[in-house]
């Protein structure tokens, strides 16, 4: 191998040809190029990198998300890159509290207003990739369900509540998925290291 990790041409003598280093799968042979020249068109060697989705059976944030009757939990992975979309929801109050107002089974909010709420955040790059909940990752889509009260919250979505929740926990994973090939692609043309198999 010739120069750094981020040449994109191999000058070795290898025969392995259906490596993408190899001189006969570089279109543009002219000198030695980086990476990052490649970014965003067909010949970027990491734009091939499939994203996965897996659905895990435990949930993935929140302190009381166990006591939550709607969890999920989707890891979406791109390469070495793995990120954690999580919503959890449908909080029942687990004892009545009378000077609340707080009846046993009532429905309780996780934030303020907030019913359901659907967050992504980076692997802890352990064995069960466990979300990393202080490395949080932005997203655009809608990520909660609020409202003042669980009555305004049902009079919107009547007895779908959960559906919507599980549209909105899609929806997010839509979004993951490409953003988390993006970080992926940004990673490699710039060299900085993601994940713990680099």
């Amino acid at each position: 191998m010739f120069g750094s990790d981020d040449i994109t041409w191999c000058v070795s003598k290898c025969s392995a040809t259906n490596c993408f280093r190899h001189p006969t799968n570089m279109k543009h042979k002219a000198g030695l190029h980086s990476y990052a020249e490649f970014k965003n068109t067909e010949d970027c060697p990491f734009s091939r990198a499939e994203v996965t989705t897996q659905e895990r059976g435990w949930v993935g944030h929140l302190i009381c998300g166990m006591s939550c009757l709607f969890r999920r939990n989707t890891l979406v992975t791109c390469a070495n890159v793995k990120w954690i979309v999580s919503t959890v929801g449908g909080l029942p109050s687990p004892i009545s509290i009378p000077e609340l107002n707080i009846k046993q089974g009532q429905m309780e909010t996780i934030g303020v207003n907030r019913w359901y709420e659907t967050m992504v955040f980076e692997s802890l790059y352990d064995e069960y990739d466990d979300a990393d909940v202080g490395k949080q990752i932005e997203i655009e889509s809608n990520w909660c369900i609020c409202g003042e009260t669980w009555e305004e919250v049902e009079k919107k979505y009547g007895k779908f509540v959960d559906k919507a929740a599980n549209d909105m926990h899609e929806k997010v994973v839509d979004e993951v998925k490409q953003k988390i090939k993006e970080a992926y692609i940004n990673a490699q043309t710039s060299g900085t290291v993601q994940g713990t198999n680099n």
